[in-house]
């Protein structure tokens, strides 16, 4: 990766910047190479390689902000792109909660690299033809999907006197297998070097999980005990990080609202974020006001402990900067949910009304202040009765509460994986989650 180039677009955008004279500068630059293959109907479609890069730019004056982006960073592009930013802070009204740029010193700490995912190239066909046989061997019929090996590198400059870099790597493949009556399954593997990465793990789930699908039933509207694998479970607590944000919470699209110090879930939930950690999959050593990332407890015991905060809010809260910054809204980086006691298939057989969802999509919020939404699972899902799995169940739909979930967890799983993938954007470690009395409705196609 050439990543000289960062040091000259976060050069160039910053001096141009600092001869405006805002009061608060800065720039984060950022570049990636991503190797890609799509693979449908058994065989690689697309192989191909992507470079990008970035620059992040905040300024202010007189407590007054602005920020933009742009991916054209000649430097006579970049030029104009810097001045009209600041041009336009005359248009801004003086927030309310501005704080200057913190002035720390923070030295580099890059994780989570692993140079034989950034040198992959198009060896990267060699670990998708793994996954499809080993999808091909559960027995599915037609197998579909995409791989990637990501290595993304960032820089820093503030006017706080931070200047800092970070280099990731990531690896990550969706399956999707098909059997002979269109039933269907799913697996994934994502992870950060690649002793780490298991695409054969995730063809064969998806081929086990589209055969054992195949023989389907009837079922009946109303409340079950919902066994939640981890890429579903996965959709639902990325919610409940974002929802931790003090911006969206002073937004009012948090279900977090007035929770603050008080119990939201059962006592074995415990949730965590980190900047970053190792094995975790995004994330940087740093934030986007330079400060130092950091392990955040959101949710201790049931108990929420925190909201995740830049320096604006908090100043708001009385309180200080988790490293979360996002300039206007702080967001988590890597959530991790500690482990629980729960075996899936004890799960199973102690679960007498149940239903196992595999996957989902199509997730979709009612009401963000409520945490009032409703999900499709899709891929295999079945009904279990009297402690065994009967057959998969089609046309289904999960609508509910988030806060009334996570205080009827009823078990968490001992077993945790990385998910990310197109329904959950912010990685997290998570188990599988039981939750009673969850209300599964026919789904209208």
């Amino acid at each position: 990766m050439n990543v000289e180039i960062l040091d000259r677009i976060t050069e160039s955008a910053y001096s141009k910047a600092r001869a405006l004279k805002p009061d608060d500068i800065s720039v984060i630059s950022a570049y990636s190479e991503e190797s890609m293959l799509r693979f449908s109907n058994n065989s690689v479609t697309v192989i191909d390689t992507l470079k990008e890069a970035a620059v992040f730019l905040y300024m202010a004056k007189e407590e007054k902000k602005v920020i933009g982006a742009t991916s054209t960073v000649n430097e006579s592009d970049l030029d104009n792109f810097v001045d009209r930013l600041f041009s336009s802070i005359k248009f801004t009204e003086k927030s309310v909660d501005y704080v200057p740029l913190p002035k720390i010193r923070s030295n580099p700490s890059p994780r989570n690299y692993d140079s034989r995912i950034e040198k992959l190239g198009e060896k990267i066909a060699d670990y998708g033809g793994e996954a499809i046989n080993a999808a091909l061997k559960e027995g599915a019929k037609r197998v579909s999907g995409v791989l990637t090996a990501n290595t993304e590198a960032y820089k820093i400059k503030t006017s706080g006197g931070v200047e800092n870099s970070d280099k990731v790597t990531s690896m990550s493949i969706n399956v999707r297998a098909f059997s002979s009556t269109n039933s269907s399954g799913h697996g994934l593997s994502c992870a950060a070097s690649l002793p780490n990465f298991n695409g054969v793990e995730a063809g064969s789930t998806a081929g086990r999980f589209a055969k054992e699908s195949q023989k389907t039933g009837h079922w009946e509207e109303g409340e079950y005990e919902l066994i939640m694998g981890p890429t579903v479970t996965a959709d639902l607590l990325e919610m409940v990080g974002y929802s931790s944000s003090a911006f969206r919470v002073d937004a009012g699209t948090s279900f977090l609202k007035d929770y603050l110090g008080k119990k939201i879930a059962t006592d074995d939930l415990t949730l965590e974020d980190y900047g970053a950690i190792e094995g975790g999959l995004a994330g940087r050593s740093f934030d986007d006001e330079g400060v130092p990332t950091q392990k955040t407890c959101i949710i201790d015991k049931g108990m929420l402990q925190t909201y995740l905060h830049n320096s604006s809010t908090a100043k708001k809260y009385g309180t200080k900067t988790t490293g979360n910054a996002g300039i206007i809204a702080p967001h988590p980086w890597n959530l991790v949910v500690a482990s629980g006691k729960s075996d899936l298939d004890e799960t199973i057989r102690e679960t007498k009304k149940g239903v196992y969802v595999t996957n989902n999509w199509y997730t979709r919020y009612q009401n963000y202040l409520a945490g009032e939404y409703s999900t499709l699972p899709r891929d295999a899902t079945f009904l279990i009765e009297n402690g065994s799995i009967k057959y998969a169940i089609n046309g289904t739909r999960i609508s509910d509460n988030i806060p009334r979930q996570l205080l009827n967890i009823k078990a968490i799983g001992k077993e945790r994986k990385w998910i990310e993938w197109w329904e959950v954007e912010t990685p997290i470690l998570t188990p599988t989650l039981v939750i009673d009395n969850v209300a599964i409705t026919k789904a209208q196609l």
